[in-house]
């Protein structure tokens, strides 16, 4: 029988981009993504991810009420995948008040572009609308100065630096910080 993520992770449609639950179906996709070289060296964990690695992740995401995840789509097609994760024990995703997000784009002609932004609004306009959530913490490589860009542009300060830069977004922050984005990405454009 096919394994779905828990029913409380909903489906998201917003700045041309769908985000739906990840399925079993996806983990093919997600882990060749996940383990090309733009990607891997920008995450945490460098290592390659096995098929056994990536079902076993699998299966622990589909009963772990303290993280959501979604692949994400554009015009139909799978461009690369979103999450948000309790940094809080004992909280849940639906009770916390922050969250950790984690975002890559997996299909390369979509890297380094402006939809990348997209996934992200939507993730948070539904995070800060309707769960409880009023921030949200991030961690990057102090070597990745594209991600650490792209985290300002969303209003993110940055709140303290070791091998990381530690960094904090509060809702009117993100709110005053992306009119603009929201705008442009809010178009509608042509095929």
């Amino acid at each position: 029988m096919k394994q779905s993520l828990p029913v409380s992770t909903p489906e998201l449609s917003a700045y041309q981009v769908l985000l739906r639950p990840i399925k079993e179906s996806d983990l093919a996709l997600l882990r060749g993504w996940r383990n090309s070289d733009f990607v891997r060296e920008k995450m945490v964990t460098t290592s390659l991810i096995s098929e056994e690695q990536q079902y076993a992740w699998f299966k622990k995401i589909c009963h772990d009420h303290t993280q959501m995840h979604w692949l994400i789509e554009y015009r139909g097609k799978p461009i690369g995948a979103t999450n948000v994760k309790v940094p809080v024990t004992g909280e849940t995703v639906n009770t916390a008040t922050t969250l950790e997000p984690g975002l890559y784009i997996g299909e390369p002609k979509y890297q380094g572009n402006i939809l990348a932004f997209a996934p992200t609004l939507a993730l948070y306009d539904y995070c800060f609308k309707y769960m409880k959530v009023d921030k949200f913490r991030a961690a990057v490589k102090s070597t990745n100065v594209a991600a650490l860009k792209y985290n300002q542009q969303l209003g993110y300060q940055i709140s303290s630096r070791d091998d990381f830069i530690h960094l904090c977004l509060q809702k009117e922050a993100y709110e005053r910080q992306t009119v603009t984005l929201k705008s442009f990405l809010s178009r509608l454009r042509k095929s």
